[in-house]
Parts: structure tokens; sequence; C-alpha cells
């Protein structure tokens, strides 16, 4: 009688390690589904911060020419990624309406100009754009 109770024991432990191989399996999928996430999310924040860089450098560059003048100017930065930065100037009163262009005395601003950079690179078989834009007073560094 004894045989019967072990073999009956023995069907349930084999039953327990598949259960348990079963659990261990779903964790070890998620774990892994979570960690690229992880990773995607990673690289996202470095590609972002990288274009953020980018183009503080453009808009910083062209905050401290001496003369600044209406016009665009494309710059392919990197073939390898496809990356081209594109800026324009144009003048504040194209851009903002008329009510904005004042300041607190009420007094309209005169040559003021409106910077805008534009990075565009391939990535992920799909074009992804990020924009920043500053004002600039065109006689800033005059005397």
């Amino acid at each position: 009688m004894t045989g019967v109770q072990t073999t009956r024991r023995d069907g349930f432990v084999l039953l327990e390690v598949v259960l348990a191989l079963t659990l261990f399996g779903m964790v070890g999928v998620s774990l892994l589904i979570a960690l690229e996430d992880i990773g995607n999310v990673a690289r996202n924040v470095r590609r972002e911060a990288q274009m953020t860089r980018i183009l503080d450098s453009e808009l910083r560059k062209w905050m401290s020419m001496p003369q600044i003048e209406e016009g665009e100017e494309t710059a392919d930065l990197d073939e390898k990624q496809q990356l081209e930065v594109t800026v324009t100037v144009r003048p504040l009163e194209e851009v903002v309406d008329e009510q904005r262009m004042t300041n607190m005395d009420g007094r309209l601003l005169q040559q003021m100009f409106h910077i805008e950079a534009v990075a565009s690179w391939y990535e992920d078989d799909q074009w992804h754009e990020m924009r920043a834009e500053t004002w600039r007073y065109a006689r800033l560094y005059q005397q």
C-alpha cells in the first residue's frame, strides 16, 4: 500500500514542477519585456538630450552673431544619421501678433528677430523633427 501512496505523491510533485516552470517562464518573459521597454525609453531620452544640445548650440551661434539678417540656412550635421538642422531668421512682426510686440510701457518693439532652429533626422524607419526658437534684438552687439 505504500507504493500506491508514493505514486500519487509523485504525480503531485510533477504537477508542482510544471506549475513552477510555467510561473517562472511567465515572470521571465515579463522581465524581458520590461527591460526592453526601459532600453527604448533610455534610447529616446538620450536622443532627445542630444537633439536639445544641438538645437541649443545652433540658437546660441545665431544669437551671438554681431550682425543678424533675415534668411534661412540648412546644415547637414551627420550624413550617417541623416541629421540636418535648418535655422530660419524672420522679423518678429511676421511671427507674433501686434499686441505682443509691445513692451511694458506700451511701446512697439522694433528691430526684433525670431530665430527658429529645426532638427530633422531619420531613425526607426521614419523622419523625426524637433524645434527650438528664440527672439533677438538686431542691434544687440552694436555700440
